[in-house]
């Protein structure tokens, strides 16, 4: 720890987090694009008297894009998960074999009902877990595989589905940087007995702040209703709202689900610019000496929430702050590394936690106690500490390329030894 926690500032989401690095020569994500038909959507909201049918043609419309069943929509991204972990019925001390690259939301939900989660590594130079990488951390105490498709991109899915139906697993896709990614023809959100995503500000379809969970499981989407829009809530004739479980309210806004709607309508058309640019870029970084570009496996599409390269630093003679530091001066805002993504590590008080043995980080519950710690994941902490990423966006155009590419061969030239 560098400070004492009272010295540390609060983290900002969403716009909030964006505001430094507006203002540049490049165009910033904010503000976002809305769909044409946002105001149209709000106003029946409004103009309805808030009894609009709105939340229910999201849903319909989410789950028929991803092939599902049904859908329930959440106040945002963290919720969706907190909900499918409501739905899950496990027990305290379970484990959830989960991707140690990603962000709090993912295990929020799993920690609030007293689970375990167990960091699976990643796969050399991919942040993306594996089923390689999952297969050691499977115990008898094993209940679900959360995989995170992460940064836009999916890891290899049919032999973690493989894997998840031999040891009779749930898998959860946490699609919320992900969406309308592809692999091998399929949705990202299409292939687990549950997916989740994201509708705040900043993700790639940003309506301020959303989420969804996606389901064909009919006793799961039962389960994700009840604990979650009906607070865990039946009701008895003669009597009337009885609670049977511990829910949370976590409905979708209307006029939050009004913006959804209008903004998955321009989606495809934005993710598809998004990766017109991106490939440009990916091809003018090949050709720079230490820089390793991201490479997008054959059979799959990456929708790029985020952009990044990885940096070969015996190449030079900076470090990844330095590098990035200039990066940003030269005008490429909101570039740097991404250490916190590293949950074994960024997670303190769950480490705290376990290595003081606080419920359910104890035997019982638990079977057995993970230790949290970068070293837990070595592959994904050598992958975060040469990786240099910033937010991509769909107004970039083809001289916005052009520009980042000098920026980046500048910096290149000063410091390459």
């Amino acid at each position: 720890m560098s400070a004492p926690v009272n010295q540390l500032k609060d983290a900002k989401f969403g716009a909030a987090a964006f505001r430094a690095s507006q203002g540049g020569v490049l165009p910033s994500v904010f503000p976002r694009e809305m769909g044409p038909n946002a105001h149209k959507y709000v106003a029946e909201v409004i103009d309805g008297g808030l009894q609009s049918t709105i939340v229910d043609r999201m849903e319909a419309m989410i789950a028929e894009a991803h092939g599902r069943k049904h859908c329930v929509g959440a106040p945002g991204c963290t919720q969706a998960l907190f909900t499918t972990m409501m739905a899950m019925d496990f027990e305290p001390g379970d484990e959830i074999v989960v991707s140690p690259i990603s962000d709090y939301g993912t295990v929020a939900g799993a920690l609030f009902e007293n689970y375990i989660p167990v960091f699976a590594d990643t796969e050399p130079g991919t942040g993306l877990i594996s089923a390689e990488t999952i297969l050691p951390c499977i115990t008898e105490r094993t209940r679900a595989i959360l995989v995170v498709h992460k940064f836009g991109l999916t890891p290899d899915m049919d032999p973690i589905i493989a894997l998840a139906k031999k040891h009779k697993l749930v898998l959860i896709e946490d699609v919320c940087q992900a969406i309308l990614a592809t692999y091998k023809g399929r949705i990202a959100g299409s292939m687990g007995d549950v997916a989740c995503f994201s509708f705040d500000a900043e993700k790639t379809c940003g309506a301020d702040i959303g989420g969804a969970t996606v389901t064909d499981d009919e006793a799961i989407y039962s389960r994700l209703v009840n604990r979650g829009p009906s607070r865990g809530a039946k009701d008895v004739p003669g009597f009337g709202r009885v609670h049977i479980f511990r829910g949370f309210p976590t409905r979708i806004p209307q006029c939050t689900a009004a913006t959804v709607m209008a903004n998955f309508e321009i989606l495809p058309r934005q993710i598809r610019q998004r990766q017109k640019t991106a490939a440009m870029l990916t091809a003018m970084l090949a050709e720079m000496p230490g820089i390793i570009p991201y490479s997008v496996p054959q059979g799959r599409t990456h929708s790029y929430w985020m952009y990044g390269f990885t940096l070969e630093l015996e190449q030079f003679r900076c470090n990844i702050d330095e590098f990035c530091k200039q990066l940003s001066q030269e005008g490429l805002s909101g570039v740097g590394p991404a250490r916190y993504y590293l949950l074994p590590e960024s997670l303190w008080f769950v480490k705290e936690n376990a290595q003081k043995g606080r419920y359910p980080f104890c035997t019982p519950p638990a079977s057995r106690i993970p230790v949290y710690s970068a070293a837990s994941t070595p592959n994904a902490q050598r992958f975060l500490d040469r990786w240099v990423r910033w937010f991509w966006t769909e107004k970039y155009t083809e001289k916005h390329v052009e520009m980042m590419a000098n920026m980046v061969r500048t910096v290149v030239e000063r410091n390459h030894r």
